[in-house]
């Protein structure tokens, strides 16, 4: 349980979610379809071999360097996963330049389990076939507050999301915009339909009738296990079950756009990072609480200095330990460049499978190494790189403890 002192700094940052209720973009409100779950896999297995994935990629860089990954991160264990086939998306960086590597096949990646060498069964990369969520906080604010922050703000976050979604998805994709403030909210489900997209994002631009908690953990439990949410402008039906990213095959994502404070989800931090660690989906977040917070840190009270610091700490862990990457918003206009250097790294990885030698079904935890061998000389080219991966997970337990 929280205590009094830091729920309210909580709820003093959640205020900069006036940010999200202006209403200045055209009328477009969508339907969200209902209650269509993602296809399923057996475990983490891929069995389907994806379109294209024995073709080279064509060379793509983003414009800018994209941010390097937090160092100091506390570990904590994962929880158990019940699978044969392993499964590492890996996105692979040059250091020196901060450039995306993206001509690279099967030979070139090596992959060791507890320090033993496994043989790769499955490779794609990020040209085939995405299944993502894009997961926007939008809670309700005082109105009040929008004379102390920029209204506008919001527009442009929102506007540059739906320029994303739309200009990212092909016809093999499948995308799904959720937001969240006290609960998760399905604006569109799974769909290819790039119009739908970019209307579904400006209808929950206009969508004002939120809560005003932020319960980031209990949304991205949901995004990734799946469970039951409401639906945009449907909302008297009550709730519909939805599956979750951790079902889907392939490569998959989340997009989490979010002002960065966890109210009062029911799930703990820990249990979510568990989630997050074990689901095997890359968190990619960005955090426009931060420049929030450069701008106003000398109003908040030491209390709330610290909530937000451990705020920003968690999203730095979540994106980390599952592969993705942290974007921390620095300034007024950054979010369209940040929301292009995702598309890049998103169509830029590498899905990689392997069958652990070690059979060994006791619940224990492993870790996972993944080297890269640039010019095919057999030796690797790791130190030179940035590699982001998941790093371990937990093997399946055939006689887990009653307690």
């Amino acid at each position: 349980m929280k205590s009094l002192t830091l729920v309210r700094a909580a709820a003093m940052i959640a205020l900069i979610a006036a940010f999200l209720v202006a209403s200045v973009i055209p009328d477009s409100i969508v339907a969200a379809q209902s209650g269509r779950n993602p296809s399923k896999k057996e475990g983490d297995k891929k069995t389907e071999p994806q379109k294209k994935r024995d073709q080279v990629p064509a060379q793509q860089e983003p414009q800018e360097p994209v941010p390097p990954v937090p160092k100091s991160i506390k570990d904590e264990p994962p929880i158990r996963i019940a699978t044969q086939v392993v499964n590492v998306d890996a996105t692979v960086i040059d250091k020196k330049t901060g450039r995306l590597i993206t001509n690279l096949n099967k030979n070139n990646f090596t992959i060791y389990e507890d320090g033993v060498k496994q043989e790769i069964t499955n490779f794609a990369s990020g040209e085939g076939p995405m299944t993502a969520v894009l997961l926007i906080e939008n809670n309700y604010a005082n109105r009040y507050w929008q004379g102390y922050f920029n209204p506008t703000f919001t527009q442009e976050i929102f506007q540059s999301a739906a320029t994303f979604v739309q200009g990212f998805v092909k016809p093999d994709d499948h995308i799904a915009i959720v937001t969240y403030s006290l609960k998760p909210k399905v604006i569109v489900d799974f769909t290819s339909d790039a119009n739908k997209l970019y209307q579904a994002v400006l209808a929950a631009y206009r969508d004002t009738l939120n809560f005003s908690e932020a319960n980031i953990y209990d949304a991205l439990s949901f995004v990734l296990l799946g469970g039951k949410a409401i639906q945009l402008y449907n909302e008297e039906v009550g709730e519909e079950e939805y599956g979750g990213l951790q079902e889907v095959e392939g490569h998959t994502a989340v997009i989490l756009l979010t002002l960065g404070v966890d109210t009062f989800s029911r799930i703990t931090y820990d249990k979510a990072l568990k989630i997050a660690a074990s689901a095997g989906v890359p968190i990619y977040t960005v955090h426009v609480g931060h420049l929030f917070f450069k701008k106003y840190e000398h109003l908040l009270s030491p209390e709330a200095r610290l909530t937000y610091l451990q705020a920003e700490n968690a999203l730095k862990t979540f994106s980390e330990r599952t592969g993705g990457s942290y974007f921390p918003m620095t300034f007024e206009s950054e979010i369209p460049q940040i929301m292009r250097s995702i598309q890049f790294m998103l169509r830029s990885q590498y899905s990689l499978g392997y069958d652990p030698s070690n059979t060994r079904r006791e619940g224990k935890e492993r870790k996972i190494k993944l080297e890269v061998d640039l010019d095919g000389d057999g030796q690797p080219d790791t130190k030179q790189l940035d590699l982001r991966y998941r790093t371990r997970y937990v093997e399946p337990n055939d006689n887990p403890k009653k307690k």
